[in-house]
């Protein structure tokens, strides 16, 4: 691994971890094994540094909820594939859920580079969710907060999860969660 990977690997496991606060510049380079001047060799400011963890991230998920997509299933059946994708993705990869939790909040992203972060997942997302709008499946709400509402359910069912160790989610069947996501959009109608 390049040395500019593994400082962007030890940075979000540590952000996982201890949370961005929590990261300061020594510990990354504590972590990735080399001095702090060469994490500014690469990165100018922590907040460059924490913005590439960000892209990569989004990088990471987009393919994850994109993957297995088939553009002839039905609308229905593409979203729903695409929520799956995201619930076994968080499930499986609990430090990406924590980076997701950490970063999309975090001040210090500029809105423009969280755009970029989500344009590609949107381009795809988008479309989907303004022909079911159209088609009747999907409740006249913006594109963003069916996102946030649907996003909101599952990552909080996840961390839940994880930080209740007696919360059995581990038997929700795939058709239980996409019952639970098509009730939140859903149109009632």
């Amino acid at each position: 691994m390049e040395k500019r990977e593994l400082i962007i690997e030890a940075t979000s496991d540590l952000i996982a971890i201890n949370g961005l606060p929590a990261t300061p510049i020594s510990l990354v380079a504590r972590e990735a094994g080399c001095g702090a001047g060469t994490i500014y060799r690469y990165f100018d400011t922590k907040e460059v540094l924490i913005e590439a963890v960000y892209l990569a991230l989004m990088d990471r998920f987009t393919e994850a909820c994109l993957a297995d997509m088939d553009e002839s299933a039905s609308i229905r059946d593409q979203i729903s594939q695409m929520w799956l994708n995201v619930y076994h993705y968080l499930r499986t990869t609990p430090r990406d859920a924590a980076l997701l939790d950490q970063l999309s909040v975090a001040p210090t992203i500029r809105e423009e580079l969280q755009l970029a972060g989500k344009a590609r997942l949107q381009a795809r997302i988008h479309p989907l969710l303004d022909q079911g709008r159209i088609d009747g499946l999907i409740r006249d709400i913006p594109n963003d907060v069916l996102g946030i509402y649907v996003y909101g359910g599952l990552s909080t069912l996840l961390r839940s999860q994880r930080n209740q160790p007696g919360l059995n989610t581990n038997d929700v069947a795939d058709e239980t969660l996409l019952q639970l996501c098509w009730g939140s959009i859903g149109n009632p109608s």
